[in-house]
């Protein structure tokens, strides 16, 4: 209020407007001589106001106890060297070497720095994938900091005792969040007890925190949520049971499904697969949770139909039905004369699981098969991005091997180096520089359409060993041709390398 007075007596002319007596008030417990020229009185006291707005703001008075200070932390802080390495990756330099900075914090049995901890703990309010990360290194001064800042408290599972009736949907959800990791039965309960009072919207959020630790023990509550009169609540139900392996709902699902497929033998190595698709989405499918509406990209909406239920049952379901190895079972859905289909449905269904021999059963044909037409618009990107080490090394290995020719942005084994956040392989940090410098050696101007590979050098700048950081800058510092167009990017790489080796050296000192 003193600083829009200030503004409009300055716009309006001290001859035509004064200063409010509050406004005088204040400036002269500022020290502004009140009694001086108007004009003065105005000009002292906007100049004083627009410095302390760029100060900030008047911090309120602690009206508590002091809290006791923080005892003596007995963990080993890193080193003041690692404190600068850790503020480098906060301010935004290196941020993606945050994860390995707090792994090998752990591994050598180290804690974060004190001064840095506020702003890490901010940053875990709204990353909770982070805090599982940095729990383990915030040492015994940060457990205290914690305890004195209510923001942070439900990191370590404290929330504010509310009584479920009396609380907000807010705090509802903090202390769902709390029981489902502790007492799961507790916080059913407490959503049974209120559930015919509740607003649909706000049923349909407490659900959603079911999804933590669940169980068969849900089951039955959420089974009558299918029969709710909202969509959004029957939806929300559906997926969570989809998610109980030997729920009913699955099941269901299952039983539908055996009644669709028949293996036939057509000759004595060859299994012939028959599909019958669904006539229609009945009312029992619709609330176990098939969308009636929902198009898959071949097929219909009976394809449809049948690829939704298909894609929540797990794979190896399939291997125990028909006695055959995952790769067996792809080679088996191929010759179908619904091959694309089944092929895409397992993908997702494999991605769903993450059941590994499902993985490289589907790596395996899709690496040999994707430059055939009908199967390059497969969507793998997904199964990409969560192959485990091992499966993208060897995939990217496999293809870069041969590869001397410029690698175009639609390759798969360019959409892997982009997607997939494993720790690269030193032969494949090896390989895919030779590819590059064998392109830069052709004179090859960076341009727009090349961009791709700038993205897959940063991910190999924080993906590769950097062990091999004086191996490839001595081999980089030899070639003339890469300073004029593509130097950038090259000292890029070879800086972030650099980076995390010295990062990890200081953390293991």
């Amino acid at each position: 209020m003193i600083w829009k007075n200030l503004i409009k007596t300055a716009i309006n002319g001290t001859d035509r407007t004064e200063l409010s007596e509050s406004t005088l008030a204040e400036l002269k417990k500022l020290g502004v001589n009140i009694d001086d020229n108007p004009a003065n009185v105005l000009l002292e006291g906007a100049t004083l106001y627009a410095q302390m707005r760029k100060a900030g703001f008047q911090p309120q008075q602690w009206k508590g106890d002091i809290p006791l200070p923080a005892q003596k932390d007995k963990t080993k802080i890193c080193s003041k060297n690692s404190s600068d390495h850790l503020a480098m990756i906060l301010n935004g330099a290196y941020t993606e070497a945050l994860d390995e900075f707090i792994q090998h914090l752990i591994g050598n049995k180290k804690t974060l720095p004190p001064e840095l901890l506020p702003e890490l703990l901010e940053k875990c309010r709204n990353d909770k994938t982070l805090w599982k990360k940095l729990r383990f290194a915030i040492g015994e001064r940060g457990h205290w900091l914690i305890e004195q800042n209510s923001d942070w408290q439900f990191l370590i599972g404290k929330t504010n005792h509310v009584e479920w009736e009396d609380g907000t949907k807010k705090e509802r959800i903090a202390l769902l969040e709390h029981l489902r990791a502790t007492q799961p039965d507790e916080a059913l309960e407490l959503i049974e007890s209120t559930w015919e009072e509740d607003d649909w919207q706000h049923q349909v959020d407490y659900l959603k925190t079911l999804n933590k630790n669940i169980s068969l023990a849900d089951e039955p509550f959420l089974e009558k949520c299918l029969d709710a009169k909202r969509k959004d609540i029957r939806r929300t139900a559906a997926m969570l049971l989809e998610k109980i392996e030997g729920s009913e709902l699955m099941n269901r699902m299952w039983e539908r499904l055996q009644n669709l497929i028949t293996l036939k033998s057509r000759t004595l190595k060859k299994d012939k697969l028959e599909i019958q698709l669904p006539d229609a989405c009945d009312d029992s499918m619709i609330r176990d949770g098939i969308d009636p509406r929902k198009k898959w990209s071949k097929g219909g909406l009976k394809a449809s139909y049948f690829v939704q239920m298909f894609i929540i049952i797990p794979p190896v379901r399939w291997e125990t039905f028909f006695d055959k190895k995952a790769d067996e079972l792809i080679q088996i859905f191929v010759r179908s004369e619904w091959a694309e289909l089944l092929v895409q449905a397992s993908i997702s269904s494999t991605i769903r699981y993450r059941n590994e021999n499902w993985m490289k059963a589907i790596g395996d044909f899709y690496f040999k098969n994707y430059i055939k037409q009908r199967w390059e618009n497969l969507e793998v990107k997904a199964l990409f991005g969560i192959l485990p080490d091992h499966l993208f090394n060897q995939y990217a290995i496999q293809e870069l091997k041969d590869y001397k020719e410029i690698l175009e942005n639609d390759e798969p084994v360019i959409q892997l180096l982009q997607l997939n956040e494993s720790a690269w392989d030193k032969n494949l940090t090896l390989l895919f520089m030779k590819n590059l410098k064998s392109i830069i050696s052709q004179n090859i101007n960076y341009a727009w359409n090349y961009i791709h590979y700038r993205h897959v050098l940063d991910r190999a700048a924080y993906g590769s060993d950097p062990d091999l950081y004086d191996i490839l800058n001595k081999s980089w510092s030899n070639e003339d041709n890469y300073w004029t167009n593509w130097g950038k990017e090259i000292d890029v790489f070879l800086m972030v390398l650099k980076f995390r080796r010295d990062m990890i050296v200081e953390l293991g000192k």
